[in-house]
């Protein structure tokens, strides 16, 4: 009987920390248990709108970079994890990066996040304007005159990672935004 229990907790045990969920029981000698089920739990999907830190929304931006993920209003395509799906156009590509929910469009991204200054500006920030957003990566020079971004820019160009000026962005119109589970 206590080898039985001791199993069971160790299974559970095992389990717990191999990222699956298990039932396990411990029955009476001579009574059959029931059948285990075993399910897969993907614990980065738990965490979709939650808190995210800025290496974690730098590396998902990254891997749509590294895959050319090509822009579209009406295609999606699978985040890093594959745990959700996200459209391809600027603003999904935000939604990606930041773990939200469901893709939002460049009129509904302010409502998950925070005006702040330019000199504010920090890796997984937004710059964003009405009908666009691009993602702050970092600093372009010491000066702060300049910034890294990623972005889905459009058909021509698809998934971008490059300089832009700041006096480039202001004069279009973008202002600069922090998610608000951003850490």
């Amino acid at each position: 009987m206590r080898i039985r229990q001791a199993a069971a907790v160790a299974a559970l045990s095992v389990g717990l920390l191999s990222g699956f969920a298990t039932s396990a029981y411990a029955s009476p000698e001579g009574v059959q248990e029931p059948d285990t089920t075993i399910q897969q739990v993907d614990a980065s999907a738990a965490s979709y709108g939650g808190v995210i830190s800025r290496s974690e929304v730098i590396a998902r931006a990254k891997n749509w970079w590294d895959r050319r993920v090509p822009y579209s209003q009406t295609a999606y395509a699978w985040d890093v994890n594959h745990g959700k799906q996200y459209r391809t156009d600027c603003s999904g590509f935000v939604s990606m990066a930041w773990k939200l929910t469901t893709s939002r469009t460049t009129s509904t991204l302010d409502e998950v996040s925070t005006r702040i200054s330019w000199g504010a500006l920090q890796p997984g920030d937004m710059i964003l304007r009405n009908g666009h957003v691009k993602l702050f990566e970092k600093w372009a020079n010491s000066a702060h005159t300049s910034v890294w971004i990623y972005e889905e820019g459009s058909t021509a160009t698809d998934m971008d990672h490059e300089t832009v000026s700041i006096a480039t962005l202001r004069n279009g119109g973008f202002l600069p935004w922090k998610y608000r589970n951003i850490r």
